[in-house]
């Protein structure tokens, strides 16, 4: 028989972890938010379906609301519930809390027009054959910079390589469009 007071220990327990690990993330209280669900099943199934669980105090009213919506959950998922059968029982396998904090957007900014691409120094890079290659740094560009390959575009975390017969261009927002040159 499940008890309601022991599912609402677990529950504020979760989600007191739950509510620990955002406040280290940083997350203000007012911004953090949780969400409460249970696993539950017909006896003697092995597999469960995930419901809601409502906010409040874990009351019998509540765990006959959940279980309203296992059956329904139930039908939906397999065609079929035995919500009208008083033999087979529901039981609560798992239970969850889950904490949300809302991350903001980040802000779009346009960058500055670029003063012309400048390499930083050179490399060898092999294209048919070794080539003294220009190197750039990405976070040296402006919008409108322009780079013809060959050449390499390098930035924390990756390096871009622009083949010959091929440039980038930087756009507003700092993105490099790559594209094909026009055969001369």
């Amino acid at each position: 028989m499940l008890e309601p007071a022991v599912v609402t220990k677990i529950f504020d327990d979760l989600l007191a972890e739950a509510d620990a690990a955002l406040a280290r993330e940083g997350f203000a209280r007012d911004n953090r938010c949780f969400l409460r669900t249970a696993d539950l099943r017909y006896f003697g199934q092995a597999y469960e379906v995930r419901v809601d669980v409502p906010d409040g105090r874990v009351s019998t009213e509540l765990v006959d609301a959940v279980a309203d919506r296992f059956h329904a959950e139930h039908r939906r998922l397999y065609g079929y519930d035995f919500r009208d059968d008083p033999n087979q029982e529901v039981e609560w396998v798992n239970l969850r809390v889950t904490g949300v904090g809302p991350i903001r957007r980040p802000e779009i900014v346009e960058l500055p027009p670029g003063t012309g691409a400048r390499p930083f120094g050179h490399r060898p890079v092999y294209v048919d054959g070794w080539t003294d290659t220009p190197v750039y740094a990405r976070e040296t560009f402006g919008a409108g910079d322009v780079v013809t390959g060959p050449a390499v575009i390098e930035e924390f975390g990756s390096t871009v390589p622009i083949d010959p017969g091929f440039r980038a261009e930087v756009d507003r927002l700092g993105n490099l469009l790559i594209k094909r040159e026009a055969a001369s």
